[in-house]
């Protein structure tokens, strides 16, 4: 190999997106935070489970940065033999924080759905159960990558006696169960999003803000293009395109879970792209209550009280004498002076009483 060919480097291919990264993801998360807090809104799981995520995601960017800085990008018989055990063990930790940060981001998502859709019965525990298994999944496939090899030195430092798995087929039943989940977790919110009564520009936004995860669909469907490559290469520290996608695949899932979160000021900034009004009629006009009325011919003797949710937490609503209608809901995205992305379920009722009861005698 010539002097020119031992010179040549693909370091950039880390440089770039963990840049690029750096920068995006911990200020979306901010952003995240902020607009949960801004209006007196709760901080809750699923923004606490993104947080985890993104410092798993900044430690891998750091550790891929470490690993360059001895040699990763570079032809192996350019670097030393220290050099390169200190690349491939900085690219083995990697690894590790990656899968870290791919499931509790996946988790994230699932925990918001809870905190959105919590209130139906089948898909909280269709959730839970997803959920449950992503996390099992993320101790499972984190245990094998720490213990790849035996001993666990020989990972990076081949020159060690011992045994290691085969990383090829464990890196592609990793890649074919994160694009399975994601698949999933993508369609499991649209049934839900399908049965709201809203105007249908913005039935088509909530379809949009739900179906984001189909980027980082996109992603890992092209790491998984360059897995054989890294697996099989007899130049490991040079032919590092797997290793880009691994970075760009988990900073775009962070992304894709705190964009929803941000809704307020993507509405500000793109206000038809979209629309914050509630549901209206044909008409243009807000429904009025007194045409869902229905009429009661007895006196309204007893108390009542119903309930209204917003992001999760419900308040009650005091009322006298009041009788549901038969279709009087109205299930609407909340503005973006309140809660994040938080839908509302409005159930009207009407008051009546009998002139018994306003004129006692």
């Amino acid at each position: 190999m010539s002097a020119a060919a031992l010179a040549e480097s693909n370091a950039h291919l880390i440089y770039v997106p963990v840049s690029v990264f750096l920068i995006a993801c911990p200020l979306l998360v901010a952003i995240r935070f902020w607009s949960r807090m801004r209006n007196g809104g709760h901080v809750g799981a699923d923004d606490y489970t993104v947080l985890a995520a993104l410092v798993c995601a900044l430690a891998s960017g750091g550790l891929m940065i470490a690993a360059c800085v001895y040699g990763y990008g570079r032809h192996m018989k350019a670097l030393s033999s220290e050099d390169r055990m200190q690349a491939l063990k900085y690219f083995w930790l990697c690894q590790i924080t990656y899968k870290s940060c791919i499931n509790l981001t996946k988790a994230s998502i699932l925990l918001l759905y809870l905190r959105i859709f919590g209130n139906v019965r089948w898909f909280r525990w269709l959730c839970i159960v997803l959920t449950t298994i992503i996390a099992a999944y993320c101790v499972a496939s984190v245990t094998v990558t720490i213990f790849q090899c035996t001993p666990v030195p020989r990972t990076y430092d081949k020159s060690l006696d011992g045994t290691c798995i085969d990383n090829g087929k464990f890196w592609f039943a990793n890649s074919g169960f994160s694009i399975a989940t994601d698949l999933i977790i993508l369609c499991v919110p649209l049934p839900m999003v399908y049965v709201l009564q809203l105007a249908r520009s913005q039935k088509i936004a909530l379809f949009a803000v739900f179906t984001l995860g189909v980027f980082v669909v996109i992603t890992s469907c092209l790491r998984v293009t360059t897995i054989n490559v890294q697996a099989t290469t007899s130049d490991q520290t040079y032919d590092i395109a797997s290793t880009m996608w691994t970075v760009i695949e988990m900073n775009v899932a962070i992304v894709c879970a705190c964009l929803p979160q941000i809704r307020p000021l993507i509405v500000k900034l793109f206000p038809r792209l979209m629309p914050a009004a509630h549901t209206r009629n044909p008409s243009g006009k807000t429904p009025d209550i007194s045409s869902h009325t229905k009429s009661v011919s007895s006196p309204a003797k007893s108390d009542c009280s119903s309930h209204w949710t917003v992001g999760g937490q419900q308040e009650p609503i005091a009322m006298g004498a009041v009788r549901k209608p038969e279709r009087g809901s109205e299930e609407h995205i909340l503005s973006e002076d309140r809660t994040i992305l938080g839908i509302q379920k409005t159930v009207r009722y009407s008051v009546e009483y009998s002139k018994d009861e306003l004129n006692p005698v």
